[in-house]
């Protein structure tokens, strides 16, 4: 009986503390739901943000891998090309560089360069034995980047640092002809400068002529070296067949932006025969054969990438022909 009892007690209070609980719920003051003035809000917000609070055209965006970019529509956000061939995007902005290579390729480029000269001056022997050759070749192609850098429309990156870096770089590339102790500190700093600025760091800035000519900036041998490079082992096995135009496209894409600059570099007053028609004529013939290379990519079209390209081996072999 006693234990009968005590389980009803427990019972009882159980019910008594529920019935309070529930009581208590339903008599606890809650806070009057806020109101709004429409005509005092409407300073602060928009009705249509994008229609009211936007002015002028939407960026593009970038994707990791530009595909979207590079099939996108006629005009839109693809990098690459111009005039009778593609126009490069330079967030498209108007100009004779941004017509011809966009700030992604020269970006892109720049970092590439930076891996590799990281591994060339990794150390004197290795800078000495042959390294050197390289070390020219990239820092030639750094300083005519710069000085594209420099006078691009497009919004590309270091351009706060690009006619220091210019003629560091091309300091370092003259300096490279031979490999030596000195030769390989003055290489060893550059690349240095170069890692701070691919990090996002700063470099000291120095006075620089904002004239300069191209024969204070780049040779033309270190960038034949790279014209080479760029068609006879990438866009000329890259354009060989549809499957690997398909696999390469990007790489395809850039490496003819790059071609385009460098041919229409070579035109500028400075470099050796630029006084020249015939020579001038190739560089010309090489820079277009480049952009409709570029113009093929954005068509998705391999067969008119494979003739591009080879118009691009073309100008390079009459070019040899006349002036090797």
């Amino acid at each position: 009986m006693r234990q009968l009892s005590l389980v009803l007690t427990v019972g009882i209070l159980g019910t008594i503390a529920c019935e309070s609980a529930l009581m208590a719920q339903s008599t606890e003051k809650r806070a009057t739901p806020p109101t709004f003035d429409n005509t005092a809000t409407s300073i602060f917000f928009f009705k249509d943000v994008f229609a009211e609070g936007l002015s002028g055209e939407r960026p593009a965006v970038l994707s990791e891998n530009r595909q979207q970019m590079i099939a996108g529509p006629a005009g839109g956000g693809m990098s690459g090309g111009g005039g009778a061939a593609p126009a490069a995007s330079g967030g498209g902005a108007a100009g004779e560089w941004a017509d011809i290579i966009s700030p992604t390729t020269i970006q892109d480029e720049v970092k590439k360069l930076n891996n590799q000269l990281t591994t060339t001056v990794e150390n004197v022997r290795k800078f000495n034995g042959g390294g050197f050759e390289e070390a020219r070749r990239d820092f030639t192609e750094l300083a005519m980047l710069f000085e594209i850098i420099a006078e691009h429309d497009g919004d590309v990156r270091w351009k706060e640092y690009a006619l220091t870096a210019r003629d560091g770089f091309a300091r370092a590339g003259f300096n490279s002809k031979v490999g030596t102790d000195n030769s390989f500190k003055e290489a060893k700093l550059r690349a240095e400068d170069l890692q701070q600025l691919v990090r996002g760091g700063t470099i000291d800035t120095r006075e620089a002529d904002p004239k300069a000519t191209w024969d204070a900036i780049a040779d033309r041998p270190p960038l034949m070296q790279r014209l080479e490079i760029g068609y006879q082992k990438k866009l000329k096995p890259m354009t060989a067949s549809e499957s690997e135009f398909k696999s390469n496209i990007e790489e395809i894409l850039h490496e003819a932006e790059v071609i385009a600059a460098i041919a229409h570099a070579m035109q500028k007053e400075g470099f050796e025969y630029h006084d020249d028609e015939d020579y001038v004529g190739f560089c010309q013939q090489m820079q277009e054969a480049a952009l409709n290379v570029v113009k093929a990519v954005k068509d998705n079209n391999a067969d008119a990438a494979r003739t591009a390209a080879g118009d691009v081996g073309q100008s390079c072999s009459s070019c040899h022909e006349s002036y090797r």
